[in-house]
């Protein structure tokens, strides 16, 4: 009884980290050079509607790309919850680094996943604004 306990422990672990694995392996589009504009910025409120996507007002605390008035701003961020972005989600008070696009209504696109604030995610985005 204990050997099949311990099978069935084994058996579920290895397949929680392979789907964490495929899942990884999977979200190719984490910093997109494409995006027009780059900041870090904390999620100050969110906004949901019955689609699956939802919006979000934004703190601006630096930017990286695009244009510099944007910083210390908040701004309006659309396209959080979409299922074609693999990390999409944000809670009211992440602070995370955001790849946008400008919409024409003056809103902010989300154009690949949130990411998350770390020296080495920073060095990563700052690189690739450069064209480095």
């Amino acid at each position: 009884m204990k050997t099949i306990y311990i099978f069935c422990i084994v058996l579920l672990s290895s397949t929680f980290v392979s789907s964490r694995r495929r899942r990884s392996e999977q979200c190719r589009d984490k910093l997109d050079p494409s995006a027009s504009m780059v900041f870090t910025g904390t999620v100050e409120r969110l906004y949901r509607s019955r689609s699956e996507t939802y919006r979000g007002v934004v703190k601006v605390k630096r930017v990286v790309k695009g244009d510099s008035n944007f910083a210390d701003n908040t701004v309006i961020v659309e396209g959080f919850g979409d299922p074609n972005i693999c990390n999409s989600d944000v809670r009211e008070r992440d602070t995370r680094i955001f790849l946008v696009r400008q919409l024409d209504s003056g809103h902010l696109r989300l154009n690949s996943s949130v990411v998350r604030v770390t020296v080495s995610n920073l060095d990563k985005v700052v690189s690739s604004s450069m064209g480095k």
